[in-house]
């Protein structure tokens, strides 16, 4: 009897553990049955988020940069008379002169796909950002051009609204890992001051 008391209890003890790893198996599958849904339901979400951010990055490209180097020069017509707008037109072109000077000079490579994930491999320099001298050759001088010649209510939004939209184009580069961070703030803060010394003679 003496025996029997030890071997039921280490039985018992057995049989609790086996219940455990049961319980624990179960609970392990569930949670990697409920990780890898959520992983497929991630990529499914980037996937779809990374063609906007694509059709965003497109607007800077030909053909389609044309169309808003045509808005911008209209707008600032419309706000400002015919000097601004002849100065838009200066100030993209001086930009895009720059981007194609300045980066085979800085030669900066653009982000490794052995370091972020990118969707395509892409020709040219990281720095400057093309597309961020674009986008603040136009888009940065309308936002200019609005603080200085709105007031009140319409200044607020004009502003607010350029800046998401620098603000949107700059994240879907960095995002597509065409360019590290630094050269899409600093090509932003390049355009922006050329806008800036236009718009003084306006």
């Amino acid at each position: 009897m003496p025996l029997a008391t030890p071997v039921g209890r280490a039985a018992s003890g057995v049989a609790r553990i086996l219940r455990r790893s049961d319980k624990y198996n179960e609970e392990t599958t569930s949670l990697g049955y409920f990780l890898e849904s959520s992983s497929k339901r991630w990529k499914r979400t980037m996937n779809g988020k990374q063609k906007v951010w694509m059709l965003l990055s497109a607007t800077a490209k030909f053909p389609w940069h044309l169309a808003l180097v045509t808005i911008t020069l209209v707008i600032s017509w419309k706000v400002a008379g015919w000097r601004a707008a002849l100065l838009a037109l200066f100030s993209f072109g001086g930009m895009w002169i720059m981007g194609k000077w300045l980066g085979p000079l800085v030669a900066r490579p653009r982000p490794s796909p052995e370091l972020i994930s990118v969707p395509e491999q892409l020709a040219g320099y990281s720095f400057p950002s093309i597309f961020a001298l674009t986008y603040a050759s136009t888009i940065g001088l309308l936002a200019v051009l609005f603080v200085r010649k709105f007031a009140g209510l319409w200044r607020v939004a004009a502003f607010a609204l350029c800046c998401l939209l620098l603000v949107a184009g700059g994240t879907a580069r960095i995002v597509l890992g065409a360019h590290w961070p630094s050269d899409v703030i600093l090509s932003y803060l390049i355009g922006l001051l050329w806008a800036v010394l236009l718009l003084r003679f306006v």
